[in-house]
């Protein structure tokens, strides 16, 4: 059983062009809900930047789902806020259902996550994902608000993000990822990828 294990538990660690985070999954956790652009745009700037830097990610993006998995920006977003207003809870409350479990699922085959704190909305299934990430023991990096400084970061979290994951832009979060990815910042424990 151990040999078992240890087959399918593999560390970060360098790859044959020295990419130590190359197919690595990524989550992007953020607002949504109460967001104009519903998120899209950090997402977007995130995901191109990286492979700009060649970081060799794979993301899981819930505003940018694979066909199937549901969605919950654009039309929708206004389909949950309609059948409320037509009292259809039932309605509603299956289709929230239905992509919540998606983005949750998104979180656990995910190596790690990156998670858009804004402290200026309210973000239900953002804190879902994170605390589900958290319990899963997965490495979580914070990108605050835009003009929010880190250490305006939510108590709650302090109890368990690292304090040097928890970034003021996004270009912060990059150039840490960048660091990891040529051995210049170290992986903890949290850092396991499971390959079968």
């Amino acid at each position: 059983m151990k040999e078992d294990v240890e087959r399918i538990i593999v560390d970060f660690g360098p790859t044959d062009d020295n990419s130590l985070l190359k197919g690595a999954s990524c989550f992007l956790s953020g607002p949504i809900d109460r967001v104009a652009d519903d998120g899209v745009q950090w997402r977007n700037y995130i995901k191109e930047q990286s492979k700009k830097r060649d970081l060799g990610l794979n993301f899981f993006d819930p505003c940018d789902k694979p066909e199937g998995l549901g969605s919950e920006i654009g039309v929708e977003k206004t389909k949950v806020q309609d059948l409320i207003s037509q009292n259809k809870w039932q309605e509603a409350q299956d289709f929230v259902k239905m992509f919540r479990r998606y983005d949750l699922r998104g979180v656990d085959t995910s190596d790690f996550l990156i998670v858009k704190v804004d402290l200026d909305i309210h973000m239900c299934g953002t804190y879902d994902e994170l605390f589900t990430a958290e319990r899963e023991q997965k490495p979580i990096l914070i990108i605050m608000g835009e003009g929010q400084k880190k250490e305006n970061i939510p108590t709650w979290l302090v109890a368990f993000i690292n304090p040097k994951e928890i970034f003021e832009t996004e270009d912060e979060c990059l150039d840490y990822l960048d660091n990891l990815n040529k051995g210049n910042e170290n992986f903890d424990r949290r850092w396991v990828s499971i390959k079968y």
